[in-house]
């Protein structure tokens, strides 16, 4: 029985927290890609199995604090979305801040095709990591 697009997603989260990156990779389409918003530092088209394995660093670095929480892991068919909420501490102002993210998946053929990245408010996260 082959896993519903919601299996698909939650279990290649699960690999990226506990940073199994073959195991990530092993859940992803050749051409995968994972869009984030082009507002932030780190905004724009990953490309490769490797892109989240490049782009989690990209992102971390700029808190002292990056603590995310999966809220919920939902799907239909080809498309599911992981809801998580995330606690961090900005290096450029040392505030502590939330935010809630959606990420969305397309699951081609029992793999992760593609990820879209949604916060709550780009702007907070821009405004507190910008350029340093």
């Amino acid at each position: 029985m082959s896993m519903t697009a919601a299996e698909v997603l939650g279990t290649m989260y699960q690999r990226m927290g506990e940073q199994d990156w073959e195991g990530v990779m092993a859940m992803m389409t050749e051409d995968f890609k994972v869009i984030e918003p082009d507002s932030l530092p780190y905004g724009g088209v990953w490309e490769g199995k490797d892109a989240m394995q490049r782009l989690y660093p990209a992102v971390v670095s700029h808190f002292d604090v990056f603590s995310p929480v999966i809220k919920e892991v939902i799907g239909g068919i080809e498309w599911a979305a992981v809801i998580v909420d995330l606690t961090l501490v900005s290096k450029k102002t040392g505030k502590r801040f939330s935010q809630t993210v959606t990420e969305l998946g397309y699951i081609r053929e029992g793999k992760v095709a593609e990820l879209q990245i949604h916060y709550f408010d780009t702007a907070q996260i821009a405004a507190e990591i910008g350029d340093e």
